[in-house]
């Protein structure tokens, strides 16, 4: 069934203000604003066939794979404008100067079959959901909270030095790709971040304990920012494992802290807390051992560089990473994050930027219509807004037709497709 027969005008707007007409021609934009659309609107499975379907008097799914596959643009192309755009209405929102910013880390993984071969950037890769290795593209994303306001801000793909070995045996010369870790992708992120930002601001990088290397932490304190992290239970504090130090603080009193979780209710955690120097990184840090209760069987560790900040203000500021996964449910489930085809490297980037083009266009119209009295407050309102207003203009549009005269025969065939003969 057709579910779209013209352009939305937020989509339109939200690409226009990008200014990419000095990357993207016109033909180019076009397939841009149809692919804002078409991502949202499409059902669960958001293979090219399945999107150019979607569209009354649409193009051919040959014309949407090229421009993935050959098209000459390239993912940052439209991931920098993109990013600097947001920064810079971020900028603009008034936001109070006290306010901290936070940067948040995290990867996420984009699931595969287990027969998948011929596709670039997917290979086995260990989900630590489900604790298996398992076919799969990764990738790692750096986010930013800054008052009332998210928006995932940059993303890397990532391939493992197997990966990329395998890949250049078919390359030569500058076609070739580098091998970058995630630690190191991250680093990159956050150095192109660093010049953008407004000065004189609080900054709090976020991540979990597989990104607490010493090297990274370094590298944010050597840009005046601070860390809230994880750390893995092996990590030494002066001297001292963090297992070594849970069991010389048996018999220490608890800190009860209470903090707010993502569904809107408390939970109140026992924690004890260290101040000390983690290897190879310059300073005291402060360091919490936190357990939900006195029986726990071993507590969560979490560093934190700014020794003002308290227990309860460190624990309640690592949650803001948890938008990240909700990003994360955004693009898979509803966007298409993992329903590629495309066989080359290139083409999947391109592929990625799009969808996170489209997810910070949802963000965007979020926000600018959260002033306006009974509009949409939450992403998942704004999903559904657009998909009503195009089912609206899909009637209207059969309606329109029928009334012309047009048999009402020749309108479900145009409008129905392939469920309209498949139910004759």
């Amino acid at each position: 069934m057709k579910t779209i027969v013209r352009r939305s005008a937020a989509a339109v707007t939200f690409l226009a203000l990008l200014n990419l007409s000095l990357n993207f021609h016109a033909a180019q934009l076009r397939h841009l604003e149809r692919l804002a659309d078409l991502l949202v609107v499409a059902p669960r499975r958001k293979t090219l066939a399945q999107l150019a379907d979607q569209e009354l008097d649409g193009v051919d799914p040959s014309n949407l794979a090229d421009f993935f596959r050959i098209s000459p643009w390239e993912a940052d192309d439209l991931r920098i404008p993109l990013f600097r755009f947001l920064l810079k209405y971020l900028a603009a929102r008034g936001i109070d100067p006290k306010e901290a910013l936070f940067l948040t880390i995290d990867d996420s993984l984009a699931i595969k079959g287990k027969a998948t071969r011929k596709l670039q950037s997917v290979d086995w890769q260990f989900d630590h959901n489900s604790h298996r290795h398992v076919r799969a593209s990764n990738h790692v994303v750096l986010g930013i909270h800054w008052g009332e306001y998210h928006f995932p801000l940059l993303w890397r793909l990532y391939l493992r030095a197997s990966t990329v070995r395998r890949i250049n045996k078919k390359r030569h010369g500058k076609d070739k790709l580098c091998y970058f870790s995630k630690l190191d992708l991250a680093q990159q992120m956050l150095d192109q971040v660093l010049p953008h930002l407004p000065p004189g601001r609080r900054v709090y990088v976020l991540f979990d304990s597989w990104y607490t290397s010493a090297k990274l932490v370094r590298r944010i304190r050597g840009h005046g920012w601070h860390v809230i992290a994880g750390l893995k239970s092996n990590r030494k504090v002066s001297g001292q494992k963090l297992t070594q130090w849970h069991q010389t603080f048996k018999g220490r009193r608890y800190e009860r802290v209470r903090v707010r979780l993502a569904g809107g209710g408390e939970r109140t955690y026992q924690v004890r807390s260290l101040q000390g120097r983690l290897s190879r990184v310059a300073g005291d840090v402060r360091v919490l051992l936190s357990q939900k209760g006195t029986g726990a069987r071993a507590p969560r560790y979490f560093l934190c560089t700014d020794l003002t900040l308290k227990s309860e203000e460190i624990l309640n500021l690592y949650q803001k990473r948890w938008s990240q996964e909700v990003d994360y449910w955004y693009v898979k489930l509803e966007l298409g994050l993992g329903d590629f085809r495309l066989q080359s490297y290139e083409a999947i980037e391109k592929w990625y930027a799009v969808v996170y083009f489209v997810l910070s266009y949802l963000y965007w119209k979020r926000y600018e219509e959260s002033d306006i009295p009974r509009h949409a407050t939450s992403l998942s309102e704004v999903l559904q807004g657009i998909r009503r207003q195009h089912q609206r203009e899909v009637l209207q549009s059969a309606c329109e037709e029928a009334a012309r005269g047009i048999p009402i025969e020749s309108v479900l065939r145009r409008y129905l497709g392939e469920e309209y003969r498949s139910a004759g």
